[in-house]
Formats: structure tokens, C-alpha cells, sequence
């Protein structure tokens, strides 16, 4: 074991380098510290830990205690984290990886908080400044990792630029400032765990070096279930052609018995969720978001946003890994016993990725569902850059110069980021472009962002943005219309796929109908609806309870107006129909549909 201080005498650049970009990067985020680090999406992934081991109830049988919380902390507009299942129990939606990783720091807060007497109710203060400790504990220990990476691959002049780029000129600095307790940042942490083991497995195979992939690839699974394409690393290193895979196939069979240890852990580790969905939810296996409108559709990928769009187009926002993507040409020359590994996840990670109908993956600076594939990304950008060191003035200067302005456009863009000047989630081609030197949010016009979804269900269209209305259909259901009553609950549905409404991103829905009641709607109560559905099941369900006004056997005209959800698929469809809640029969006809989209 070679000392720690002879390791930096060896290799000092790098050291000092990544050094004073991680110091950057935590004084930044200390200024840069949330209201609530326990909230939104990391609140649902850490509530394992209060429910275990504060409040013993991990079926949520008392609601109204988490409810508290998250008025208390203002953790989250609603509850999406949760959702009731068939048993009556509440299911977390989020797997439970990283609340593992989250463990040893809860209970450190714990600990501290029973001893000095504090809110020990898991997400007081105390609870959140020991969950920023541990997160940026875990992004240190990966970055010193990552650097033992690029040094069994390149010099140190070379591992040094590649951490300074990678870490100041990318979204990983944006996700470490304001996203460091998102689970991204954690599985950063696991792959360069990962693959620093899984190279030192293959020069020595002993039982110290396999474990870890183990335990790493086991976590990975549980915190985020489509990143089991990890596995692909160790088993794929080395393997070029023929000759090295019969080499490989060599090395299982001699060592077997640590690949057998080693599936067992994981599947052990993996079983933890199991267990839990199978106790809560009757299912070993379920599709624990439980959201019609949101999911993997494999069939759907949306590459070109993923990539290209200006809402959050990975390579429009972190323009600097296109150089990853040239950097695969001398990784294949140099080194191609690790090609196919980091080129067959990269493909399968950019697909997987998109094949998630919300693609843009909610508020962040880029698409921060790539971050964690960095640390393997490393390797083709530290290739790239190496060959570009080695070319004439020529050509490396310019390269470099690229490198500058893209580092420099990634941290002012990170601050208009911060500023709100780039939206979160909303961002278009003319918001980018007419916002792109700006440095003052007021000066912004929201209109040139997408349309805003008010979550609390309020929707009124914006009169700034200019739109064209068209007819789209009409079902009079004949003179006397169709009649619903104690017996006949639902209207037949006027059905529209939304391919058939629009082609852009949203629309407004002007529905009308007729409706005649036979008693007054106070003693008979109904309700028009409307709603889109895949796969039969609804999302943005929407009811309009009729007046108590609408006059008693006459045809009254009733009008609605409805902004379309994110469509999940393009062939999901706008229902509309008319849901009867009393005795006495009312009637509907004519119901005619309106679309109004931007021009």
C-alpha cells in the first residue's frame, strides 16, 4: 500500500487541482443552501428512515402525522410521494437505495438531536445539515475515486484537466450545488465505486475487489431499478473479440465462487425492496408509481428531446460531452478492452433515459438523469483530451479555446440558472435564445416559456400568448339527447386521440354540452368530466360539478374549459362524458369540442 502523501507527491497536479474545484464547489453550495433539503423528491426517497426508525410505521397507517411534516417544512406542494395500495397501506413510490446511503447520517442526527434535546422528528434542522454532510461526503469520496480512475488511464496533467472540465464545465456542478440530495449525486458515488473495483478486480481477482461491485451494483439496482445496465461494466470489461472473451469466460469459470457470492449479495440487497412492496402492496413486483400519466414506454423514446431540445436538451445545456462522444474514437484506437463496456451503456443509458415519458426529468440545469453515467463518461473525455494534446498548435489551441467558452457558458448559465433566468422545466428555442445574456429575471417574458401547469389545478389561459381555435367534433346523442338516472350512471364518451388535437406541446380544450335536468341539481348531483387516459386508466382527471342554477326541464348550456397534461404518448386520448351522482334522470346532448393551440 503506497502512502497517501507519495500518491500526491506523484501525482500532485491532479490532486491540487481537484482539490480547489472541490472546494469550489462546497462553498458555492454552502451559499447556495435549500430552505429544505429534505424535500420533494429526496423526501420521498429518505422517508424510509423516519418511518422505520422514529415513527414505526411504514404502512403509513397514522397519514395525518406525514402530512404534519410536510406542512410543517413545506416538504412538498402535495403528497405524490406516497400512494394508497389495494391493502389499504400507503407505499412509498421511491425504491429504497437511497435511503440506505442516507442511513449512517440519520442516525448521526439522531443521535445528536435525543442528546441536546432538539425536534428529533427526522427533518429538523439538525436531520437536514447532517443530509448535506453525508451527501457531499459521498460526492468527495467519488471524486478522489474518479481520480484514481483517470490515473490508471492517463497522466497526471491530462486526469487533472479532465476533472476541471468535467466538474466546473458540466451539469455535475449544477447538480452538486442545488441537486446534491438528489439520487443522481449518490449514484455517481456507487458507478465510480464500480468501476474503480471492477478494473482492480480484473488485475488481481480476489474476493477484496469483488465485493465491492457487488454491493455497488446491488445499491445501484435499488435506488434506481433501470440503472441494472451497470452490470454490464464488469461483465463486458476486457471483452473486445473472440480471444478476450474466451478469456473472460476463463477468469468466471476459475473464480466462480466469487461471482456466485457476489450474485448472492445482490440479490439479497435487491430482495429488501422485494420484501417491502410484497408487505405493502401484495405484489413482489409492481410498478410502484402508480401514475397512468407518467412511466418507461420503450416503444416511445424521445431521443431528439433528451438531446437536442431546448427544453432540456443535454447536449444544448452541457454542450462539453460532445467532446465525450469524439473522445469514443481514441478509446476504440487505444484502448479497446474497455470500449464495448462504456459505448454499450452509453447507448443503452441515452435510450433508457428518454424512454421516460417525463424525459425532461423535472426541475433541474441540463438533464441531470445523465450525471451519474459521469463516471464513466470520464474515460472517453480523458481519451479525448489526451489526443488533443498530443496534436499541433493548431488544432489543440482552438480545442481548448472551445473548452474555455463551453466552461464559461456552463457557469453562467448554472447562475441564470439559479436566478430563474433558465427555467427549471419550462424552457423553449425563443426563451433560450432571447434570455441568453440576460442577467435579469424581471426583464424575462414568461410567455416564451412552455405553458404553465399551475399544480393546485387553477388554469386560466393566458391572454399574452396568441392562439387559433378550430372545431374538432360533435355528438348530439339525437334531439332527446342520452338520459342518465339511478340506473345509468355514465353518458357514452366522446373520445379524441390527442395526435388528432395537436401536434405541439399543449392545447386548450373548450368543451360545451346541453344538459337537462328533471330535478333541481341540489337533491341530483353530477358532474361533467374529462380526462385522458392510457392504457384505460386516467390522468389529469378533471370534474365540473353542474350548477345548482341550470334550470329544471329545460336544455341548458354548460361550458368547460381544459389545458391538456403532458401527453405520455402521443395516442393517448382526451375522454369527456357525463357522470351522474343522483336518482332522477338528467339528460345531455350536443356536446362539441374546441381546440385552441399557439400559432
Amino acid at each position: 500500500m503506497i502512502p497517501l502523501y507519495k500518491r500526491i507527491a506523484e501525482n500532485p497536479v491532479s490532486f491540487w487541482t481537484l482539490l480547489a474545484v472541490l472546494i469550489t464547489v462546497f462553498v458555492t453550495a454552502l451559499f447556495c443552501f435549500p430552505a429544505n433539503i429534505i424535500s420533494y423528491d429526496t423526501f420521498g426517497y429518505y422517508l424510509y428512515l423516519p418511518q422505520i426508525f422514529i415513527y414505526k410505521d411504514l404502512g403509513f397507517s397514522n397519514i395525518e402525522q406525514i402530512q404534519a411534516i410536510v406542512d410543517t417544512y413545506e416538504s412538498s406542494g402535495t403528497l405524490y410521494q406516497i400512494w394508497q395500495t389495494e391493502t389499504g397501506d400507503w407505499l412509498i413510490r421511491y425504491t429504497s437505495g437511497q435511503a440506505v446511503l442516507f442511513a449512517p447520517f440519520f442516525f448521526l442526527a439522531h443521535g445528536c438531536t435525543l442528546l441536546t434535546g432538539g425536534v428529533a422528528d427526522g427533518f429538523s434542522l439538525p436531520y437536514q445539515i447532517a443530509l448535506f454532510g453525508g451527501c457531499f461526503f459521498y460526492f468527495f469520496v467519488a471524486m478522489f475515486l474518479l481520480r484514481r480512475i483517470l490515473l490508471h488511464f492517463f497522466s497526471d496533467k491530462t486526469t487533472a484537466l479532465t476533472l476541471f472540465l468535467l466538474t466546473l464545465g458540466t451539469n455535475l456542478f449544477a447538480n452538486a450545488i442545488v441537486g446534491i440530495s438528489g439520487i443522481h449525486s449518490q449514484l455517481f458515488f456507487l458507478y465510480t465505486l464500480l468501476i474503480f473495483f471492477t478494473i482492480r478486480w480484473h488485475e488481481n481477482p480476489v474476493w477484496k475487489n469483488i465485493l465491492p461491485i457487488a454491493i455497488a451494483g446491488g445499491l445501484i439496482c435499488i435506488t434506481r431499478p433501470t440503472d441494472i445496465i451497470c452490470l454490464l461494466i464488469p461483465l463486458l470489461w476486457k471483452v473486445f473479440d473472440r480471444d478476450s472473451l474466451s478469456e473472460k469466460w476463463q477468469l468466471c469459470r476459475e473464480k466462480f465462487p466469487q461471482l456466485l457470492v457476489s450474485a448472492v449479495i445482490m440479490g439479497v440487497i435487491g430482495s429488501v425492496q422485494l420484501i417491502y412492496w410484497k408487505i405493502y402492496s401484495g405484489h413482489f413486483l409492481i410498478d410502484s408509481y402508480n401514475n397512468p400519466g407518467e412511466g418507461l414506454d420503450f416503444l416511445y423514446p424521445h431521443l431528439a428531446g433528451t438531446l437536442f431540445s431546448f427544453r432540456k436538451g443535454w447536449f444544448i445545456y452541457t454542450p462539453m460531452m460532445l467532446f465525450v462522444l469524439l473522445g469514443f474514437i481514441p478509446l476504440w484506437r487505444r484502448r479497446r478492452d474497455c470500449f464495448w463496456p462504456l459505448f454499450v451503456f452509453l447507448v443503452l443509458n441515452v435510450y433508457l433515459v428518454s424512454c421516460w415519458s417525463c424525459w425532461w426529468y423535472a426541475g433541474s440545469f441540463s438533464n441531470r438523469a445523465y450525471v451519474q453515467s459521469y463516471a464513466l463518461l470520464a474515460i472517453p473525455f480523458g481519451f479525448f483530451l489526451q489526443a488533443i494534446g498530443e496534436k499541433r498548435n493548431f488544432v489543440r489551441i482552438p480545442v481548448y479555446l472551445i473548452a474555455a467558452v463551453l466552461l464559461c457558458l456552463n457557469l453562467f448559465q448554472t447562475w441564470q440558472f439559479r436566478k430563474k433566468i433558465i427555467s427549471a422545466s419550462d424552457m423553449t428555442r425563443r426563451a433560450y435564445f432571447a434570455n441568453f445574456f440576460q442577467t435579469d429575471a424581471s426583464k424575462c417574458d414568461p410567455s416564451l416559456l412552455l405553458v404553465w401547469r399551475d399544480p393546485s389545478g387553477i388554469e386560466e389561459m393566458d391572454t399574452n400568448r396568441c392562439y387559433v381555435e378550430r372545431f374538432l367534433t360533435k355528438e348530439t346523442f339525437g334531439e332527446e339527447g342520452f338520459q342518465t338516472d339511478s340506473t345509468v350512471e355514465f353518458s357514452p364518451a366522446v373520445r379524441i386521440p390527442y395526435k388528432e388535437i395537436t401536434g405541439k406541446d399543449h392545447a386548450w380544450m373548450r368543451i360545451r354540452c346541453e344538459i337537462m335536468p328533471c330535478a333541481p341539481v341540489a337533491e341530483n348531483p353530477g358532474y361533467l368530466t374529462v380526462t385522458f387516459q392510457h392504457g384505460e386508466k386516467n390522468y389529469k382527471y378533471r370534474t365540473f360539478p353542474l350548477s345548482d342554477s341550470l334550470a329544471v326541464g329545460q336544455w341548458n348550456p354548460i361550458e368547460v374549459m381544459y389545458l391538456t397534461p403532458e401527453i405520455r404518448i402521443r395516442t393517448d386520448e382526451l375522454v369527456i362524458y357525463y357522470w351522474h351522482q343522483g336518482r332522477q334522470p338528467v339528460r345531455i346532448r350536443n356536446v362539441e369540442v374546441w381546440a385552441s393551440t399557439e400559432q
